[in-house]
């Protein structure tokens, strides 16, 4: 009697410790074969370059198909390790049909999660930015709606780069972003980071500015970056679409005679703060985006135009007008002139000063 209950407490003992070990066994198992993924998986340096990517998963797409989608769309960096590890981790077979939006600063548990919840929501901040925004009214809308931080995004700007093919000729100056955080409405991810949203910003005006709209920049002698910066400058001093590609007309018409632009949005732009109005002492001030004081096109765009304006630099109306005035501030209406002389009496016929 005394043996069996020997036997019975040593086989306790061992099933105990046989369980202990198990335990131990998956605990360590999990360690190492997370460690093993992020060794395999960790890049060189840290990707601060964040954007959002939409996928669709086909109904009965395969781990194997959904790993190589993942791949492809740069939120992986091994469909091999995702296909153990969704193995591993129950994961398989799990995966849901439907329209995904994931981020690339997701880890692959948060990518797994959401595929095998049907779609599951990740809740996201809408908001709009006006066409002729500038960079730093950009910043203080994102604040104000609680978005992202006026610093944050400012500092983003600066520190991150950012891969387009449109900015790899841009340099010498500051806010080279200026006039291609397209204007639009978006769809952003709540806490979504600044580099981010401006990706999703630069995605939507590599979208817009199309193939053709190079090749016409290219026939008309000016690269994109000029082309943006003429839109900037229509998109300030235009308020009506239909006088948008004659405001253009009188920009390359001065350009071309080699007079100087003097148009009073770039030297509002110059200045340290917006107003309302302008003076002449402001007009003196030493900027490069000064077009009352140096000739041809300011350093660079002076705030994000709209599609509107950005085809008004592409397609010029041809006509002689050298000048205009602004007729009507309420509607915008603006009066065009070929002469000085014409000028002068337009701006004492509605009361303007420039």
């Amino acid at each position: 009697m005394k043996n069996q209950a020997l036997k019975i407490l040593k086989m306790t003992i061992n099933i105990a410790i046989l369980i202990v070990v198990i335990f131990v066994c998956v605990f360590i198992g999990k360690k190492a074969f997370n460690y093993a993924y992020n060794i395999a998986n960790q890049s060189s340096s840290k990707n601060e370059n964040i954007k959002e990517i939409e996928i669709n998963i086909e109904k009965g797409a395969t781990t194997k198909e959904i790993a190589e989608i993942l791949k492809e769309k740069g939120l992986i960096k091994n469909s091999w390790w995702f296909i153990l590890k969704s193995k591993y981790f129950k994961y398989d077979g799990k995966y849901r049909e439907g329209n995904y939006t994931l981020s690339t600063d997701m880890t692959e548990e948060e990518i797994m999660d959401i595929l095998t919840t049907q779609g599951a929501q990740i809740e996201v901040v809408r908001f709009t930015i006006p066409e002729g925004y500038t960079i730093e009214q950009i910043a203080n809308r994102l604040e104000e709606e609680n978005i992202v931080e006026k610093d944050e995004f400012m500092k983003a700007l600066e520190e991150v780069n950012y891969d387009y093919d449109f900015l790899n000729k841009i340099s010498g100056r500051d806010n080279y972003l200026e006039g291609y955080l397209f204007p639009d409405t978006y769809e952003v991810r709540k806490d979504a980071e600044a580099s981010e949203i401006i990706n999703k910003m630069l995605t939507r005006f590599d979208e817009i500015v199309k193939p053709e709209y190079y090749d016409r920049a290219e026939e008309l002698g000016y690269t994109m970056d000029e082309i943006i910066t003429i839109a900037s400058i229509i998109e300030q001093e235009a308020k009506l679409d239909e006088e948008r590609p004659k405001i253009a007309g009188v920009i390359y018409n001065r350009i071309n005679i080699n007079m100087k632009l003097q148009m009073c949005s770039t030297v509002m732009y110059a200045l340290d703060e917006r107003k309302d109005k302008l003076y002449d002492k402001d007009l003196e001030i030493d900027s490069p985006y000064n077009t009352y004081l140096y000739s041809g096109l300011p350093i660079g765009p002076i705030c994000n135009p709209g599609e509107v304006s950005i085809k008004a630099a592409l397609y010029p109306e041809e006509h002689d007008y050298l000048f205009f005035v602004l007729k009507d501030e309420e509607t915008g209406e603006h009066i065009f002139t070929k002469t000085l002389e014409e000028h002068n009496a337009a701006k004492i016929k509605y009361n303007q000063k420039f």
